[in-house]
């Protein structure tokens, strides 16, 4: 059938002719005459002036551009042809689309323009004379070309003119999924979605001229349908998204303060640190012909280690806590029927949750990095003592290597611990 579209193409192609409503007159040439006789199609010869053809005498609907196919009354032809003499012509055959009378599954021009006289249809359908409280289209007049929408709750209405011309819309895009996407909204199973869809299309249709609205209504319908449901999901669950984000933001200053409580406690032990060991060592500096002292400062040194290891365990057990805590706090919040349904609701929340986790695992990297410098600076310290003590070395790194160890052991201790 395309061969067809392409050989009535040449025949308008190589002519001089003039469309009418009715008819089509060709300026007369043998060849003209030829060709049509050829195509089997009758005509009307005018002496030698002219050719004239009924529009019903091809096997077809030709139209000779894009405005005159794009009328609510031309749509809805099925063998179509679209001449465009001087850019492509466009072919419609059996619901596929045709460039230069090539197959081109990729364009949905005579589909968006055929989907937005069925998505008319449709809302002139939804103006049922019933006694229903709920009507979604308030008023259908196709005399007038005009759509009436009442809100539910502000007392006003939109109104929205058509007209039996038809925007050309985006080629690319197959705008009619995003009609069957509002059509499903009116299923059984969706009883009151519909309410919610109305009062979607009054916000965003209001926001354009009465003119303009009908193409941005249907252009975007996807954006209202999603946002409907997104509201009717709200409805289901009795949930307020601003009451959401309210509790969350607690939860967020909860969990923030207690991590920077921590924060704060490792900051005092980091800035003690330093200045203990300059101490210590101005310490082993003035007693180091002393033994008995050198004796007492290695004690102190440990029994201070034990002490700051156990205060830096508690801290590291606290960050794996509330870690614990704020994810079982989300875990609940996303299991939420709402979320679910809703994965781009989540977005601030999952970036609020991310904040939360990144400062505690960077905290409970500085409580290790702190178990480590301070543990090792002590070890060292403790060896430095003991050289003022006439060990040997050996005696010295056996000794280090065993604090070593017992420090492996107890930080091991504690991660274990915290996983459990």
């Amino acid at each position: 059938m395309i061969q067809d579209h392409k050989k009535i193409y040449d025949l308008f192609k190589s002519s001089t002719f003039n469309m009418m409503s009715n008819k089509i007159v060709f300026e007369y040439s043998e060849n003209i005459e030829a060709q049509l006789t050829a195509l089997d199609i009758d005509y009307e010869k005018i002496r030698t002036e002219s050719i004239e053809v009924n529009n019903d005498n091809f096997p077809l609907k030709i139209f000779e551009n894009y405005k005159s196919y794009l009328k609510l009354n031309e749509v809805k032809h099925s063998n179509v042809l679209i001449l465009n003499i001087n850019e492509r012509p466009y072919s419609f055959i059996n619901g596929e689309t045709y460039i230069d009378f090539i197959l081109d599954s990729g364009n949905f021009f005579f589909t968006n323009s055929r989907s937005f006289d069925h998505f008319l249809t449709f809302l002139k359908e939804q103006d049922k004379d019933t006694d229903e409280a709920f009507h979604f289209v308030d008023y259908y007049n196709s005399t007038n070309r005009k759509i009436v929408f009442t809100s539910l709750t502000d007392k006003g209405r939109l109104i929205i003119k058509f007209f039996n011309e038809i925007n050309h819309f985006e080629e690319k895009v197959d705008l009619s999924k995003s009609f069957s996407n509002f059509k499903n909204c009116f299923s059984e199973e969706n009883h009151h979605l519909p309410k919610f869809l109305k009062n979607s299309i009054i916000d965003f249709a209001s926001r354009y001229d009465s003119d303009t609205r009908i193409y941005q209504l249907y252009e975007n319908l996807n954006t209202i349908t999603n946002k409907a449901k997104v509201n009717f999901e709200i409805y289901l669950n009795n949930l307020s998204i601003d009451k959401i984000r309210k509790d969350y933001d607690e939860y967020k200053s909860k969990y923030f303060k207690e991590v920077s409580d921590i924060l704060n406690n490792l900051t005092q032990k980091i800035i003690g640190l330093p200045l203990l060991i300059a101490t210590t060592l101005f310490a082993i500096e003035k007693v180091k012909e002393n033994h008995g002292f050198l004796y007492i400062l290695i004690v102190t040194t440990l029994i201070t280690s034990v002490y700051l290891f156990s205060l830096l365990k508690i801290n590291y057990n606290d960050l794996d806590y509330v870690d614990k805590l704020s994810n079982e706090d989300f875990k609940t919040l996303k299991e939420n029927k709402f979320f679910i349904k809703n994965q781009n609701e989540m977005e601030i929340f999952l970036e609020i949750k991310k904040r939360v986790s990144n400062k505690i695992n960077h905290l409970k990297c500085i409580c290790e990095s702190y178990f480590w410098v301070s543990g090792v600076s002590n070890i060292l310290t403790i060896c430095y003592i003991l050289h003022f003590l006439n060990l040997n070395f050996q005696v010295i790194s056996f000794l280090a290597l065993f604090f070593v160890f017992l420090m492996t052991i107890f930080r091991n201790e504690i991660l274990n611990k915290s996983k459990r």
